[in-house]
Parts: C-alpha cells; structure tokens; sequence
C-alpha cells in the first residue's frame, strides 16, 4: 500500500463534495464498517456505505460542503478528522463533527468509521444531572 489513510480520506470528502459517489466508493473496502451515530446502526458493506453515501449526496443542497479543519498525518492506517460542514462557504449553524477512519492492511481502503456530529441541542450542565438521574436505571438494566 503507497497511499497514507489522510491522502484516502481526503480524497473521500472531495469526491462526496462534488457528489460523485462512485469516485468516493473506489476508496471503500468490501467488508467497511461505517458508524455515522445520527443512525441506530452501523452501515456493514460496501453496498450499505454505498447507500448512505448516495442518500446522502441526494438529499443535501450541492453546496452542503464538508470542511476538513484538522487531520491527523502521522499514522497510514488510521486517521482523525475534525470538520465542520458549511452552506455557500458559510459555517453552518450546529454542523461541527469529530471522525475517525481506519484502512485496511490488505487492501489499504477504508474498512471502518465512525462519525460523531454536533447534536442540534445542547444539554450543556444539565447533562451531568441527566447522567445521575439515569445511571440507576441503567446499572439495573446491565446487570440483567
């Protein structure tokens, strides 16, 4: 393998910034992974990952761009992305992400991910008191 995982992931954004699926799908690996956590499940297979990216593509304005503002370079396989998404080249209003891609080591594409996008509410402090509130139920329901 001669490319590094931030060469591959760039290419990916760039290629779904344009819209061109086929062009990001060349990218993905046959048994990818892809955990985007606005969905209740991960994307299992190169056909699934197709799929999202696809609806995806159809489904924002074109001009829905995705902004890489730090990536990781030190590490062929793996990469972390910090991005945010912006509209006409204006930074859209809650649409900061965190990712991160890992290759594969036999076919150096990408073979899982997992991105985690700035939720539209934000529970600030009242988070903490939510997390107190429901640990007891929740220890009750892992202990079954």
């Amino acid at each position: 393998m001669t490319t590094s995982a931030h060469t591959v992931i760039k290419s990916i954004y760039a290629a779904i910034n344009c819209r061109d699926v086929p062009a990001a799908m060349q990218f993905v690996d046959d048994e990818c992974i892809y955990q985007d956590l606005n969905f209740p499940q991960p994307f299992q297979g190169k056909q699934a990952v197709e799929q999202l990216f696809t609806e995806s593509c159809h489904n924002v304005p074109d001009d829905l761009q995705f902004v890489i503002d730090e990536i990781t370079t030190g590490d062929r396989l793996a990469v972390g992305v910090l991005w945010h998404v912006e509209l006409g080249g204006i930074p859209f209003p809650n649409g900061r992400g965190v990712s991160f891609y890992r290759l594969s080591e036999v076919t150096g594409k990408l073979v899982f991910a997992r991105d985690i996008v700035e939720p539209p509410i934000k529970p600030g402090k009242a988070a903490f008191f939510i997390i107190r509130l429901v640990t007891p139920l929740v220890r009750r329901l892992l202990k079954q």
